[in-house]
């Protein structure tokens, strides 16, 4: 069994749902600017795709049993 597996499904939700707040904040750190450089809208793309992962991984394990 791994660590992953030990965590309580309480333990991981939160985990994702605090990765997932942080992931926002930078998210909209990033698009309150009022241009960004190609390395910035680089970086949005990759925290939308994270923010949707753990978005994911939330639902996830809220419908495991």
């Amino acid at each position: 069994m791994t660590m992953e597996e030990k965590k309580s499904k309480e333990e991981r939700y939160n985990e994702a749902r605090i990765l997932h707040k942080s992931l926002d904040e930078k998210l909209q750190m990033l698009q309150a600017k009022p241009y960004l450089t190609e390395d910035e809208e680089l970086e949005i793309k990759l925290l939308k795709k994270k923010k949707l992962y753990f978005k994911d991984m939330m639902e996830k394990i809220s419908q495991e049993t």
